[in-house]
């Protein structure tokens, strides 16, 4: 096999796919079943966030300062689409140029992954989702780029999406976060529900904190029910890609629907058969059944998630 050329287009690519594949990503065998042009695409943009999201971890972080490092890609990113000093950024300028990346939707990332750094909780859910649309809806806007979307018709939803996917995170990460004394979800809606500092006590989830995920996990599923009309706007691979994506992250949240209490005791996963059953059918499956009864948010001043949080409890 032919070797590609060190700092040529088709090693930074390479370098993408490489960085995927060692993620152990849950998407990276969808991504294989993706148009190889396509493949490579969601390589490179996965391995951006994914090189963004190991320097605020601290994994990459030069003598593990990773605010040093953020700032310093930070700052190669603003270069974008010219060349940089990263073998990520060749292939990275060529998808932004060619599919139509915007440049403000990388940084925002960053971003919201710097929020991370300078901790603080959300006052209220305007801020928690515009964080939500910073490190997950601009992932978002990428792939309906990728795909050939009409961004003039998906960017809202694409962004919806997002907030729900992130959620989702949120909800599925509670014992993680609790550990390193951060809650994300806001801080007015726990004083709304009396959510005491600890969410277990005597070894119980505490009946105010359990009122509270339920009002999350509508809140989440309503996002769904809304983003799943990307489905309608899009169409071939990028509607089949975005079929597996769904339905990966609304099977997390089902498991919390399901049992609720989980999210107190232990991160909530999918096992090997879970993901590979949505792999094989997700594709070929409309998303329009798993929300037949659930209608899609209302968009009025009393009932959007950024309204005050006792209009939103009242609508």
């Amino acid at each position: 096999m032919p070797q590609t050329a060190p700092g040529s287009l088709d090693a930074s690519y390479d370098y993408a796919i490489g960085v995927t594949r060692r993620a152990g990503s849950n998407f990276h065998l969808a991504f294989r079943t993706l148009p190889r042009p396509m493949y490579r695409a969601m390589c490179v943009v996965y391995a951006y966030m994914r090189i963004s999201d190991d320097l605020v971890d601290g994994c990459d972080s030069p003598a593990g300062n990773p605010r040093l490092a953020l700032n310093d890609w930070k700052h190669k990113v603003e270069q974008l689409p010219d060349p940089a000093d990263h073998p990520l950024f060749p292939a990275l300028g060529d998808v932004m140029s060619r599919c139509g990346i915007e440049r403000d939707w990388l940084l925002q990332v960053l971003f919201g992954m710097e929020r991370d750094l300078d901790w603080r909780e959300f006052p209220d859910f305007n801020s928690l989702s515009e964080y939500c649309d910073q490190v997950a809806g601009m992932s978002g806007l990428c792939c309906q780029a990728l795909w050939g979307a009409d961004l003039s018709q998906t960017r809202e939803l694409a962004l919806t999406c997002g907030r729900a996917f992130q959620m989702t995170n949120i909800l599925r990460d509670l014992v993680e976060d609790s550990s390193r004394a951060r809650c994300y979800l806001p801080a007015d809606e726990r004083v709304h529900f009396g959510c005491p500092e600890q969410m277990v006590e005597s070894g119980r989830f505490h009946p105010a904190w359990r009122n509270l995920i339920q009002f999350q996990i509508g809140r989440t599923n309503a996002f769904y029910a809304e983003a799943s009309e990307l489905e309608r706007l899009l169409s071939g691979p990028g509607r089949r890609m975005f079929r597996i994506m769904f339905a990966t992250y609304h099977s997390l949240l089902e498991q919390i629907i399901r049992d609720p209490d989980v999210v107190a005791v232990r991160r909530v996963r999918l096992t090997k058969s879970q993901k590979l059953k949505i792999l094989l059918m997700a594709p070929h499956c409309s998303l329009a059944s798993r929300f037949r009864h659930c209608p899609p948010r209302q968009t009025d001043a009393d009932s959007t998630p950024s309204a005050p949080l006792g209009q939103q409890l009242n609508s």
